[in-house]
């Protein structure tokens, strides 16, 4: 994809939450030119994730959107060729999933317009000046040398953190942020804030800055009641992921 002359701007880990993306898209209100990056972990734990799919399919009927496959969709995925993978991912959330489409329904329930959204998914997206991925990176290696694992699963490690070789800022989701606060470490930024439990889905321009965070419910964070993490995750303190 080109790169358009709009707004780049992140968005984190909607698992499901359709109503919390709605309300981060009624914000942002996305014009033609703008790229929408979504980080991977569309789907799992949340309960429409069959209309966040749906909702993805329209948005990109009205601007740029880009889709980073996360570790939840990969186990989706992978839940097509094999049993165990099936219950793997079941119990990681994709019963849920399942339960968008019809409760109690089975993969045959998804139709074959999501399939095909899924298959749109990017490994990393880069651009001139950002990298973004889903999890993680290896500092060392360019992005298409990347093992797979860092790029899906690895964690979010502040005090492990170090710029990538490339000298580009990284933005990533996967390890949610404790008190729903992105980590900003300044060459990497985290912004997975855990809105499918009782956080935020949080939107980042990553040029001007500016901050979109939505509640689950649909409630709209007002821009003073973010922190900037920055110096907190610098301080070492933990993380979980999902």
């Amino acid at each position: 994809m080109p790169e358009a002359p709009g707004r780049l701007i992140a968005i984190g880990d909607v698992h499901g939450c359709v109503h919390a993306l709605e309300t981060l898209i009624e914000a942002i209100a996305p014009a033609p030119d703008d790229r929408l990056v979504f980080l991977g972990d569309l789907i799992d734990q949340g309960r429409e994730s069959c209309q966040v799919l749906d909702l993805i399919l329209t948005l990109q009927q009205r601007t740029q959107v880009v889709l980073i496959e996360g570790n939840h969709e990969q186990m989706l995925l992978a839940a097509r060729d094999s049993e165990p993978a099936l219950r793997y991912w079941e119990n990681c959330g994709g019963v849920a999933t399942l339960n968008s489409y019809r409760f109690g329904g089975s993969l045959d329930d998804i139709p074959q317009r999501h399939w095909d959204l899924l298959a749109t998914c990017l490994a990393y997206y880069e651009t001139a000046d950002c990298i973004f991925t889903h999890a993680n990176y290896v500092p060392e290696l360019p992005m298409d040398k990347q093992p797979e694992h860092h790029l899906r699963w690895a964690l979010f490690d502040p005090a492990e953190m170090h710029p990538h070789i490339s000298g580009k800022r990284v933005i990533v989701g996967h390890t949610e942020q404790e008190n729903s606060e992105i980590c900003d470490l300044g060459f990497a930024t985290c912004i997975d804030t855990a809105c499918w439990r009782h956080g935020w889905l949080t939107a980042l321009d990553v040029h001007s800055g500016e901050l979109w965070q939505a509640s689950r419910w649909s409630l709209l964070r007002e821009p003073g009641e973010a922190t900037h993490r920055g110096q907190l995750a610098k301080a070492g303190l933990a993380t979980m992921a999902t």
